[in-house]
Order: C-alpha cells, then sequence, then structure tokens
C-alpha cells in the first residue's frame, strides 16, 4: 500500500476513476472522500461504453506501439491514462475476484507499456510508456479480500506504481488518500 512519502504529493497528483457499475454511486461516494482530502479525479463510466477484450496481438508493443489495435471506446480511458498517476477501479466481483467488465477495462492497460524489459523491484517488468501509475480497487459484492490486494500490488507493480489498496464498497470511508 501507499507510503507516507507519497501522502506528501497529494497536490501534483491526477486520478482517475474507471466505474464498471451499471450507476457511478459507489464512484461519486469515492469522488467525494478524495475530495474531502483535496484530490480530484475524474469519473469515467465504462459500463455502457463499446470495450472489446484484450487479443493479446501485441499490436501496442510490436506495431503501432502505444496504440491499442482495437478501435472501441478504449481509445478515450486510454489517453486519459497515459495522463494521470492513481487509477481507482469501481468494479462488481465474481468469484472473488473482479467481474468481467473489470478485468475486461483492466486487462487492456497494456499500451501503457513499452515492450523492452528491465529488472524492477528484483522482478523482471516491461519498461514504462508513461508515468507511474498506482492502481486501487473499491468492490462490490463478496471479493476475496486479500487476493484483490495482492492484485492491487501487483497490478501497480507491473505499472510501476505504488498500490492503493483494495476496498469493498462498504468501506469506501477506510480509503487511504495516497494521490
Amino acid at each position: 500500500m501507499c507510503n507516507e512519502k507519497e501522502n506528501n504529493t497529494q497536490m501534483d497528483s491526477t486520478g482517475l476513476i474507471l466505474n464498471t457499475l451499471p450507476d457511478d454511486v459507489i464512484a461519486r461516494k469515492l469522488q467525494s472522500k478524495l475530495a474531502g482530502e483535496n484530490v480530484s479525479a475524474e469519473i469515467i463510466d465504462t459500463y455502457g461504453m463499446k470495450i472489446s477484450h484484450c487479443m493479446g496481438c501485441n499490436h501496442c508493443f510490436l506495431k503501432t506501439p502505444g496504440v491499442c489495435a482495437i478501435k472501441d471506446d478504449y481509445v478515450q480511458i486510454l489517453r486519459r491514462l497515459a495522463h494521470c498517476d492513481r487509477l481507482w477501479l469501481v468494479s462488481d466481483t465474481r468469484f472473488g475476484f473482479l467481474n468481467s467488465n473489470g478485468k475486461k477495462v483492466m486487462d487492456r492497460i497494456l499500451p501503457l507499456l513499452n515492450m523492452g524489459l528491465e529488472f524492477r523491484d528484483g522482478q523482471m517488468r516491461h519498461t514504462l510508456r508513461y508515468g507511474k501509475l498506482s492502481v486501487g480497487l473499491i468492490y462490490k459484492g463478496d471479493g476475496n479480500q486479500s487476493l484483490l490486494n495482492f492484485w492491487c500490488e501487483r497490478a501497480s507493480m507491473n505499472l510501476g506504481g505504488s498500490s492503493l489498496g483494495a476496498y469493498s464498497s462498504e468501506k469506501i470511508g477506510e480509503v487511504k488518500v495516497c494521490m
């Protein structure tokens, strides 16, 4: 999760909330919580958007670096992700993990990385195409808390950032502002 050094840089951060739920009630609560800590974050409601699954074609690495070969509504999300350093995903859960909408939105994040590899924190990782991106999750339903926290840590590590943590939608008040 976040460390104290990151808490001191709140005003310099830009946040994005990707809401994959049919309504924006939880995303608005998160946005309000962040605003109370002097952090602004834009909400993008992805539920009604046309977003395809990642095909694993690697065009975003090889043929069109940084540009996904799939032309759908995700293009506008990638543009915003390239300019933020904190991402909050609001998602329902299935079988203790992200549901298909949440998973689909995160799987398409690959164009933010380069094909080149480097050792980071003792592990081989893709180099970053843009800046570091820290990931947090607000989940609805019966999520496996330890699995979702682990996922946030791994996703953040892959994107060069720090985990913002995974929180049940019932515990938004516990969100630590590490932005």
